[in-house]
């Protein structure tokens, strides 16, 4: 999560244009090699091993490290060295737009530096996300000081990061929140959450958007943004909403509920009580997490 908020930071401060951050994103997913190929070539796990471990991560709100040693794939050694050998996104971020004659290396040094004091972050933060931070980052990000949903709210986006970095693609960066009152949606998956946190949580994007996220989480070639790819999107959100209703129960002992996903096409969102959309760019298109209290 801090690497995305450091493409964020960039932008906010003018330092790249969003077209600039977005070409860098591209060309640093090219290069981008994650954990369960690293122990695959490191002949720590066997290619099946690593597809049991993501089974497992769709279930609960763990890092595919922590699974790997729960299931006794590896040893917690073993994850310090290909996570250490995982070049942080932040660093391959800062590295491409640098090659693109984008930004110099003094201009990246600086914003680095400027981005991690500002933040409180240390170099490990980046490869050991500390969740006191990352609630901190969020908390200020979000704003609703004083609002009495805060924390739950805090817990769900920062569950969003994880949720679309484990399933999707670390490749996004997040736009600041919109506080929404009016919103056309051409594409809009729907969900309630029942319990001691009352919320309306929908993920919306136009069609083509839809048919690379959709690819994505699938991992199959979907071309059309027909009724599987909206199908799938909605599992997608059904599965983060129950890993937030699974960690809400364990960690705060609140027994929250899910109706059913709800699918529908041109629409108008006009949400009661306080809703916000978090805008995710990503190299496909921008994606909106919308959670609607009240």
């Amino acid at each position: 999560m801090f690497s995305q908020f450091f493409g964020h930071y960039l932008l906010n401060n003018s330092i790249v244009t969003s077209a600039q951050l977005n070409e860098a994103m591209v060309k640093k997913s090219e290069t981008r090699v994650k954990l369960g190929v690293l122990a695959i070539n490191a002949g720590y796990m066997t290619a099946e091993q690593v597809e049991q471990v993501h089974a497992q991560q769709a279930k609960i709100d763990k890092r595919i490290g922590d699974i790997s040693v729960d299931m006794g794939f590896l040893t917690e050694s073993q994850v310090t060295e290909l996570l250490n050998s995982q070049r942080p996104a932040h660093l391959l971020l800062g590295q491409t737009l640098v090659d693109l004659d984008y930004i110099t290396n003094s201009q990246f040094e600086s914003a680095l530096l400027d981005y991690k004091k500002k933040f409180e972050l240390e170099d490990a933060d980046f490869i050991q996300e500390n969740v006191a931070k990352s609630r901190s980052i969020i908390g200020s990000f979000l704003g609703l000081s004083g609002f009495q949903n805060r924390d739950f709210s805090i817990d769900y986006i920062s569950l969003v990061f994880k949720s679309i970095t484990r399933f999707i693609s670390d490749d996004f960066t997040p736009a600041d929140p919109i506080n929404v009152e009016k919103m056309e949606c051409d594409v809009l998956v729907t969900q309630k959450i029942k319990g001691s946190f009352n919320a309306s949580t929908a993920i919306t994007c136009n069609a083509d958007a839809l048919v690379a996220f959709a690819a994505k989480f699938a991992k199959e070639d979907i071309t059309q943004p027909d009724e599987y790819a909206e199908a799938v999107m909605s599992e997608f959100l059904n599965l983060h909403n129950g890993l937030f209703a699974v960690n809400i129960s364990a960690e705060r002992g609140v027994e929250l509920s899910l109706e059913p996903q709800e699918v529908s096409k041109n629409v108008v969102l006009e949400p009661r009580g306080i809703c916000v959309a978090l805008p995710l760019s990503f190299t496909f298109g921008v994606v909106n997490f919308i959670l609607s209290l009240g």
